[in-house]
This record gives structure tokens, sequence and C-alpha cells, in this order.
């Protein structure tokens, strides 16, 4: 039997991405009952409660959102947009709204994923892509909606006020987050989680995301209890079993999602030589040996610098002689991109042109053998 605390947890994140506006009960216990594996039949009273409150915390949103400007306040679209919704001025939401019927009327969700747009000539215009994942749709469109010039705001003037407390909270809570991090921010990812992403650096919530979609593409939850994820090939790399439960992926993701740079995890170090006074003089005989600890770990693996090969200096071509592993397999990724040597059918398999060729004597190769591919252009130390 699945606890109402799993039910909840699961269905904040489906309410995160959907539509609350056509969302129902009946549609969320589905999605939940699909997820679970289960028949919750029993349960329609506590997820129509559960769909309830959330509808009414986000009416409450809008509401604070209308008085103080937010997706509620009217912006300026660019010539692209325009020609799409048919208006010079609109608020953010109307803009979402109007671009679903636009995509609706001309039926351009993918039939077999219905989360993907299939983008015609006048949405090509405005995304610049052929499709587009609905999620990665709302993101494209905040280059397209633009605040109105100052005058028009200063109409506002009632709201000005309240709008810069406002502002002052949210500059804050930023600077509370990007001191203390948090799962929104951008993070470095392991070789491996690099081969399955296609990215070098993502948010741990984008990193999650996109491993979910990867599962249900691929159909690996076990249909006896769909907790458990069947690793294939690509996910036994990053989690090295052949199943794993839904809880038990996130706490192995952290072997694989590390900070950008040493000077991020610092808090946590500083925190921990604060208490140390307090443990007691007993420990003291010790630290000459944790710091020595410290320093072998801090000199070794995945961050640590390794000299370069010739051919991989000549393809680098910045002079540099000594790079750590991790940025090797970044700039690596980087190329890749930016010479969009993707197989478009399989982004997982890279073709590759002239100086990869030349680097890694193979036509082509999967992004999960970039590693191995790599190992035989860093040369071992003599200790």
């Amino acid at each position: 039997m699945v606890s109402d605390s799993d039910l909840v947890t699961r269905l904040r994140e489906i309410l995160r991405d959907s539509d609350l506006e056509t969302a129902t009960a009946g549609s969320v216990r589905r999605q939940l009952e699909e997820d679970f594996g289960v028949d919750l039949s029993d349960r329609k009273a506590f997820l129509f409660i559960a769909l309830f409150l959330s509808r009414k915390s986000s009416k409450a949103d809008k509401q604070v959102k209308k008085r103080g400007g937010g997706f509620q306040k009217v912006c300026s679209l660019s010539p692209q947009l325009q020609k799409v919704v048919g208006e010079s001025e609109l608020p953010r939401t109307e803009v979402v709204k109007k671009i679903w019927s636009y995509i609706r009327e001309n039926n351009l969700q993918d039939p077999k994923n219905r989360r993907n747009i299939i983008c015609d000539e006048s949405l090509h215009a405005i995304f610049r892509v052929k499709s587009i994942n609905m999620f990665q749709m709302n993101k494209a469109l905040t280059k397209h909606i633009w605040p109105l010039s100052e005058d028009n705001e200063k109409r506002d003037g009632n709201t000005r006020g309240s709008k810069n407390k406002r502002s002052s909270k949210v500059d804050n809570h930023k600077a509370v987050k990007k001191r203390g991090g948090g799962f929104t921010k951008l993070c470095s990812l392991s070789p491996q989680l690099q081969a399955f992403t296609g990215e070098s650096e993502l948010a741990r919530t984008e990193v999650v995301k996109r491993l979910w979609n990867y599962i249900r593409e691929k159909n690996l939850q076990n249909p006896k209890d769909k907790r458990n994820i069947l690793c294939d090939e690509s996910l036994r790399a990053i989690f090295r079993v052949n199943t794993i439960n839904m809880f038990q992926m996130n706490k192995a993701l952290s072997k694989h999602i590390w900070p950008l740079n040493e000077e991020d995890a610092a808090p946590a170090d500083s925190a921990k030589s604060e208490r140390k006074p307090k443990q007691g003089r007993e420990r003291g005989a010790y630290e000459p040996k944790q710091k020595e600890k410290r320093q072998k770990k801090g000199a070794s693996g995945l961050l640590s610098p390794l000299p370069l090969s010739d051919a991989l200096m000549k393809f680098f071509g910045t002079g540099e002689n000594a790079l750590s592993r991790a940025d090797v397999v970044k700039r690596m990724w980087e190329y890749i991109k930016q010479n969009d040597l993707q197989d478009p059918s399989d982004k997982r398999r890279i073709i590759c042109d002239d100086k990869l060729k030349e680097l890694f004597e193979v036509d082509s190769f999967t992004g999960f053998t970039i590693s191995k591919l790599l190992t035989t252009h860093f040369i071992k130390m003599e200790e």
C-alpha cells in the first residue's frame, strides 16, 4: 500500500508540471495509479481535497501577483510573438493561454508524446527549433516577453511601494539561495551523467526531470511495482545495479552531482571547523592524520589535474598540458555541441568529424564510452 506522504509528494510534482485549470481529480488519480501501479479508487476523496487545496493556493498566488505585477502584469511582446497572439501587449499568463490555443487549433502536439510540440512556421520563428518540450517552451518564451517602458510603469504609482518591498525581499531570497545553493543551483555532473544528459552542468532538479522522462519513454518502471526502476545499459552505467527504487535513485544521484567549484563547498567546511573545539581535547591527536587524509582526497580523483597526451593538447589547442578528467570531459561535450556532432536520431551517438577521428581513431561512438576513449590520453605520473 502506498503511503499518504508518498502520494502527496508525487501529487505535488504532477501539479507543478500541469495546468491547474484543466487538471481534474480523475486525471491526477490515473497518473498516480500509473506511477505507483496501484488502484486508488478508495482514495478519491483524499485526492480531490489535495487537488482543491492546490488550486486554492494557486488562485491566492494569482491574486497577490495581480496586486504587485508578476505574471499578470501587462508586458510588451516581440514581433514574432505578436504575429501568433495578435496583440502587442499582454500578461504572460494570457500569452501562454493563447499559445496553447494556437497549438491545439493547429494540432501541433506530437501524437506519440503530447508533451512535445511540433513547431510550424509561426512557432519556428519564435523558438528556432523544429520541436520543443512543453517545459522548455515556457522558458523560451521569456526572450519574447519584455517589461513595458518605465513611463508606463509609473502609472501604477500606488503599487510601486509594495512592489519595491517585494522586489527587495526577492533579491534577499536570491542572495540566500546563492549562498546556500539548493536543488536549483547549477552543478557539475559526473562523466556518466554527462554522457546520459548530454550536458556538463545542470541543476539537480533538471537532472531528476530528465531521468524520469527517460524512464517513462523507455517504459523502465516495473509493471508490478512502479516505484522500482529496471535499469537498462544507460542507467546501469550510472547506478551500477539492475534495479533501483525511486527513492534510492535520488540518493544515488548525489555521487554524480558535484558543486561547480571548491568555494561553493566552503560553508560546510567552515561549519565543521567551528564545531571542532566542542569535540574536546581527545580529537587533537588525530587532527594531523585527518588533514593528511583530506589532502590526499583533494589531490586525487576526477578533479585532480593530469598530464595530457600530445594528441589531446593538439585537439584543444590552448597550450594547457594538464587538466582534470572532469574538465576534459566537459570540454569534449562543449566541442561536440558547438559542432553539432550528435546523431539527430539518437543524441547519445556521436558522429566524429576529422579532429575527433584523429584523436579517437573511430568514426563514431556513444556518449557513455567517452571516458574510456579518453583514458589513453591521460599520462600517469610516476610516484
